[in-house]
């Protein structure tokens, strides 16, 4: 598949770190995680989604942004889009994870291709299937199950279902998010000589230099370098844009440090995409206009200086 907007990263290459996807040019790594902590009785204490649209202006924009962004696919029906809508909203709710951040993704690894798809072959036989809308990855065994983490167990079948697709990819942005990253410190330890020495000590990633869904594609540990860097950035000016759409709140968005900044460029910032591809896709939302209620929305500096 070669989207019309410019490619995505499932028809690009999505080689998956033992885990779960592949993104556009980027050591991928959303592996259905091994044995992801995700703890629903927290994500429930936890503060209600801020960047919540209601279903219906949800639907109405997932159809209206499909039609403009699908590459030789058909237009959702209405229904269909309501079906999504309601997947992602509850998906969103269980894991706290704004749904304007689940569509963006959506929308970065499938292009809104709910058959979306890739095989890895190794030594001669399938290795790895990355598809459906948030690009899950599984590593299936000889009798079509999948052997790796969150999806263990799970018939490929069912991993390709709309619904349970959506449901994985957001618990996996919830598993980064609440310390599944890992990040090196250096600590001086006496050792039991007496001695002291400095040694590197992993400790879970504290997001202080980027996005936490760096990690959706990057793994455990965030790529400061080469174009995988970039794909925070990509996901930020895809979910700012529907956001702005939908008239949702991204006070949040607009606050974070989303990527390194590269020498003597101006930072990246969630309201000004970079790449082609990035360009015409937020044209494409924006074009939407769905102005689903009246949140006021962050406005980042440079959005009141252009």
């Amino acid at each position: 598949m070669f989207p019309a907007i410019g490619p995505n990263p499932l028809s690009q290459a999505i080689a998956a770190f033992a885990g779960m996807m592949a993104f556009p040019l980027a050591v991928p790594t959303h592996d259905a995680l091994s044995a992801v902590p995700v703890h629903a009785e927290l994500v429930g204490e936890k503060q209600a989604v801020a960047d919540t649209p209601s279903e219906d202006c949800l639907t109405t924009t997932i159809c209206e942004v499909k039609s403009r962004v699908r590459w030789r696919t058909s237009p959702w029906r209405p229904a269909y889009c309501e079906r999504i809508a309601h997947a992602v909203l509850t998906s969103s709710q269980r894991y706290n994870i704004p749904a304007s951040l689940v569509l963006a993704v959506m929308i970065n690894e499938s292009d809104m291709d709910e058959k979306a798809i890739r095989t890895t072959v190794k030594a001669g036989r399938v290795y790895a299937k990355d598809g459906g809308l948030m690009g899950i990855r599984c590593i299936v065994d000889k009798q079509g199950r999948c052997v790796n983490g969150n999806v263990r167990g799970m018939p490929w079948n069912k991993v390709m279902d709309p619904v349970t697709n959506i449901d994985i990819g957001a618990r996996e942005l919830a598993y980064w998010r609440d310390g599944g990253g890992i990040t090196n410190v250096t600590v001086r330890v006496r050792g039991s000589d007496g001695v002291l020495r400095t040694m590197q000590k992993h400790v879970p990633c504290t997001h202080k230099n980027h996005a936490y869904w760096a990690h959706y594609n990057h793994g455990p540990r965030y790529i400061d370098r080469g174009p995988a860097r970039h794909y925070p950035h990509r996901i930020a000016v895809l979910y700012y844009a529907l956001a702005q759409t939908m008239s949702v709140d991204t006070h949040d968005l607009t606050s974070m440090r989303l990527t390194v900044n590269d020498s003597g460029k101006r930072p990246r910032t969630a309201d000004h995409p970079v790449e082609a591809r990035y360009q015409k896709l937020c044209r494409s939302i924006r074009e939407v206009g769905a102005g689903c209620s009246e949140v006021t929305t962050a406005q980042l500096h440079s959005d009141r200086l252009n």
